[in-house]
């Protein structure tokens, strides 16, 4: 009895540590939720994608952008298809009604360790990212607005504090977009 008690005492603390050092959605959110965003241009999103990305207030592709430093995108709902007009984003206000923040690790060429579980001494590059889901009556299909910055890591744990600050993330939108706090 003794045993098996300390067997799932053991099992519950490895189950809560791994929990912790891993959770995808750990760190406080940098934009509090309350918050409003005005789009103060018109946004077109490029043929046969659903967002635009902008960097220092710029709009950009993916392929241009400075990974290492904060960018956004507007997300829509929808894909632009083939032979239909271009999906845009009108200046207009939006609710930000969800924020959550998320990482992704993105492996060097070594990943031939990962799969034997030897990757705590390998650097790798994580996307930290915030997510804002957006609500507007009067634009619908308008889903949301990441920021996110890539970063090197070392080791199994990383400082929270990588993730776009409010501050980084208003010099991202430039003056195309801003953010409103209560």
């Amino acid at each position: 009895m003794i045993i098996r008690t300390i067997l799932i005492v053991a099992g519950i603390s490895i189950a809560s540590s791994c929990s912790v050092s891993s959770s995808r959605y750990a760190a406080e959110p940098s934009v509090n939720p309350a918050s409003i965003v005005q789009i103060n241009r018109h946004l077109e999103i490029p043929s046969r994608k659903a967002r635009v990305y902008i960097q220092n207030g710029v709009e950009t592709t993916l392929r241009n952008i400075d990974k290492f430093s904060t960018y956004c995108s507007v997300l829509m709902q929808n894909v632009h298809s083939r032979g239909e007009p271009l999906l845009t984003v009108s200046p207009g206000r939006f609710e930000i009604i969800k924020v959550r923040k998320s990482n992704d690790s993105l492996y060097f060429p070594g990943s031939f360790f990962i799969s034997r579980g030897w990757t705590d001494d390998f650097p790798r590059v994580v996307i930290f990212e915030v997510e804002m889901r957006l609500k507007s009556a009067e634009q619908p299909g308008v889903r949301a607005l990441f920021c996110a910055k890539h970063a090197t890591v070392y080791g199994p744990l990383f400082p929270t504090r990588l993730y776009p600050t409010l501050a980084e993330i208003r010099i991202a939108l430039g003056d195309a977009i801003e953010i409103e706090t209560p």
